[in-house]
């Protein structure tokens, strides 16, 4: 299936490229604050937009990704502190018993 998808996106990339060889020019401006023209085919600005973006969902995916692994452990820790302590109170509470029991 990830072939497949991979094969139809090649094929749409490649008519992309293609259709979009135009020069287009692209300002932005360096660290100290120069104005830059630089001429690059359309396709390499989609590209890198589409780059971008998808390096940017997957930067947040594997954040949340960090903090739900946290979250798991933390609970985890929680649990086995709750379930030892649970523990402690059955064997107070059976002992009691045994004690009154006599």
């Amino acid at each position: 299936v990830k072939f497949i998808i991979f094969i139809i996106l090649a094929i749409i990339v490649s008519v992309l490229a293609v259709k979009n060889m135009d020069l287009v020019e692209v300002s932005f401006y360096d660290f100290y604050l120069n104005s830059h023209n630089v001429r690059v085919p359309l396709l390499v600005v989609v590209l890198a937009s589409l780059s971008f973006g998808f390096f940017l969902a997957w930067l947040d995916g594997f954040i949340a990704k960090l903090k739900l692994k946290a979250t798991i452990r933390r609970n985890g820790k929680a649990i086995q502190s709750l379930t030892e302590e649970l523990e402690r109170y059955k064997k107070s509470a059976l002992s009691e018993h045994n004690e009154s029991g006599k």
